[in-house]
Order: structure tokens, then sequence, then C-alpha cells
């Protein structure tokens, strides 16, 4: 072992360079912890993804799965502390992009009048539109933003519910934010 390599592993380094070609000529930087040149490496690696495409698939999983919980947290952490500068990129979004939510908008009235059924009552629609009235009071009085939430979703993936009374629920937006179209079955 030289004393640059030495060196770098006493600092702590991952690499270190000598100036000096590796065996196939590359003048390149090392590792510290193998000496390997990083040319080589790459060229190695290189070979081994063409060779191993099942392997490099599980590890891309694998790694994925490994960080995408600390990317979501980091996201959660990252708005609750911006939420003004979060929900004003929101509204810029939104209002140059016009057209998507307006098909949004749309797509969701299609789905909530494919899933009305025409056996509802006078008062079945009257208490509809009584849960819609109750969800604007409570925002106004506890100053907490309040939504009307289908309980089983109107287009869920694993179930689909109904537009009627007893599908309906008032609960904090946030709530229903986080709920999306998601059901939790119970076990």
């Amino acid at each position: 072992m030289d004393a640059t390599r030495k060196a770098a592993i006493a600092k702590g380094g991952s690499q270190y360079f000598t100036g000096k070609a590796c065996q196939h000529g590359h003048v390149a930087p090392r590792r510290a912890t193998s000496g390997e040149c990083l040319v080589c490496r790459a060229e190695r690696l290189k070979i081994w993804r063409i060779e191993n495409p099942i392997k490099v698939q599980q590890h891309n999983k694998t790694q994925y799965n490994r960080f995408a919980e600390k990317i979501k947290a980091a996201t959660r952490k990252y708005h609750a502390e911006n939420v003004d500068v979060v929900n004003a990129k929101k509204r810029a979004y939104q209002k140059t992009h016009l057209h998507i939510y307006a098909k949004i908008k749309a797509k969701r009235h299609a789905a909530e009048l494919k899933r009305t059924p025409a056996w509802l009552t006078e008062d079945d629609h009257w208490l509809m539109e009584q849960a819609y009235e109750l969800a604007a009071l409570r925002t106004k009085l506890l100053g907490i933003s309040f939504q009307v939430d289908h309980v089983l979703p109107l287009q869920g993936k694993l179930v689909s519910g109904l537009h009627v009374p007893l599908n309906l629920q008032v609960i904090p937006a946030k709530m229903n934010r986080a709920k999306s179209n998601s059901f939790e079955v119970a076990a």
C-alpha cells in the first residue's frame, strides 16, 4: 500500500490520486478501500449491469424502497415548514394550468352524477345538501377547512361507493386530502 493511499484512508477519504497509470493505462483517481482505478471500476460495473439485468432491477427496487420513506418524510417536513411558499406555488400552477383543473373538476362532477342513484328521495338530497352546509359552517366557525368526504370513495381502486347521505361525512380537509381515493379494508 503506497503512502498516498494510506494518507487518504487516514483522512477518511474515499479516493486518492497517484498520477500513475493503472494496469490498463488509465491515469485516474483510485478507490482508497481497494486501490482500484475508478475508470476500470466503471467499465467493470457497466459490463456487470448488462450481464445481470434482473439483479440490477432488484437492487434498484431495494434502493428505492429504502429511500422512498426518507424522501416522503423530508417532503412532508419541507411542506410543513414552508406552507405559504408551497401554497403560493400551487396557486400559481393552478392559474397557469386552468385546463387541467377544469378537467379534474369535470371528471369528479361526472363521477358524482354517475354514482348518484335515481331512487334518492328529496329528503336524501336535502340531507346531502345539509352535509355541505355543515362543512361550510364548521370552516367558518372553527377557522379550519372542512370538506364533505365519501366514506367509500366514488372513484376508488378497490371499492366504489355511491353519492348518498349514508356515504357522506364531514371531516377536516387535511384528513380528506390524506385519505385521497383510498379505502382501508378491516382485517
